[in-house]
């Protein structure tokens, strides 16, 4: 353990990467919050924001796990350089639910963020949610109530229940705190129905769906506190709802261990997809020329030569599309799902 601990101090350095730790005070919430932030060195301007929503019994100190994994991501340019913060909720009673006096999903959701852009330079438009167990909870309830507003949003074995009441859950998903989570749910405001994701999701289905949220879902299918059935729950509404998602379901994979790890690197890196595609970074100029000639081609009524085809770059689903405009279209005629993302499945 002392070896990798000056293994990480060695890397830290040589990627010149920077953890900085301080308190702020919001009258949403009754006590100071401890927050931190982290960041490569050597980057001026606003950055775009990663905020980190960290799981129970947690707190901001788990940006030093990110940190490693944020610097490899940095140094290949899998992820652009971001400022990533974390603001330490309660370690029991915060659960990312609004309380009088102790509104911290809204501290999370508006003030956390304002505060990252007036100290810390953050771009208030380019702004992404992740978080695992709690924190994933957290992070799809508030990205689904606003979701135009952010750039996408990871969550890592959220904390899903997955009932339609707190008297319907079983005791296999009421493990440890969860079953603390399904009471806070049921206590305040409008009730357990208002803090559940799948309920906020369905009552907001049309304003997810078109902003376009990109939305990932990744859970251990041997989750010790059986979280894999909330995110299979939620992926199945997700589809039913033609919203478009990533989802890993990864085989024996557990809430803590190696899956931990790889989890949030695929947090990262999701994100980091996210903000090369909102910069207009994720295809060349030659790319898009390509692409306009796929779709001149076939505003032309498909006619002569067809442009070249690069099956394996960004241009080939409008390619493919393109040859295929007059299929699609009669399938269309005859089976409008044929427009959906998702196809109706039969059940049984």
């Amino acid at each position: 353990m002392r070896g990798l601990r000056r293994c990480r101090r060695a890397r830290v350095a040589a990627m010149n990467s920077r953890l900085t730790r301080d308190v702020f005070r919001d009258p949403l919430v009754q006590d100071e919050v401890p927050y931190g932030v982290l960041a490569p060195d050597g980057h001026g301007g606003a950055l775009p924001l990663i905020v980190v929503l960290h799981g129970a019994n947690s707190s901001s100190d788990f940006l030093a796990m990110l940190q490693p994994i944020a610097e490899a991501l940095w140094a290949d340019g899998t992820l652009s350089p971001s400022l990533i913060a974390c603001a330490s909720t309660p370690t029991a009673g915060g659960f990312y639910i609004d309380r009088p006096g102790n509104a911290w999903e809204s501290l999370i959701a508006t003030a956390f963020p304002r505060l990252l852009e007036k100290e810390h330079g953050a771009d208030p438009d380019r702004v992404a949610l992740m978080g695992a167990s709690m924190g994933g909870y957290g992070a799809l309830k508030i990205a689904f109530a606003d979701p135009a507003r952010w750039l996408a949003v990871a969550a890592v074995a959220p904390a899903l229940l997955p009932a339609p009441a707190p008297e319907d859950l079983r005791p296999r998903n009421t493990l440890d705190v969860l079953g603390r989570l399904g009471r806070e749910m049921a206590a305040e405001g409008d009730g357990y129905a208002a803090n559940s994701v799948l309920h906020r999701l369905r009552g907001n289905a049309d304003a997810v769906r078109a902003a376009g949220l990109p939305i990932l879902l990744r859970c251990g299918d041997q989750d010790v506190f059986a979280l894999h059935d909330g995110s299979e729950q939620l992926h199945r509404a997700l589809w039913d709802l033609d919203i478009g998602h990533d989802y890993h379901l990864v085989h024996g994979g557990d809430h803590l261990g190696p899956e931990a790890v790889a989890s949030q690197r695929a947090a990262l890196a999701f994100v980091g997809a996210a903000q090369r595609r909102a910069a207009g970074e994720d295809r060349t100029d030659a790319d898009r020329e390509l692409e306009a000639a796929w779709r001149d081609w076939a505003a032309a009524g498909r006619q002569g030569a067809p442009p070249r085809l690069d099956a394996f770059g960004v241009s080939a689903p409008t390619a493919v599309r393109a040859m295929l405009a007059p299929e699609l279209a009669e399938a269309s005629r005859r089976d409008p799902t044929t427009a959906r993302r998702y196809g109706i499945l039969p059940r049984g």
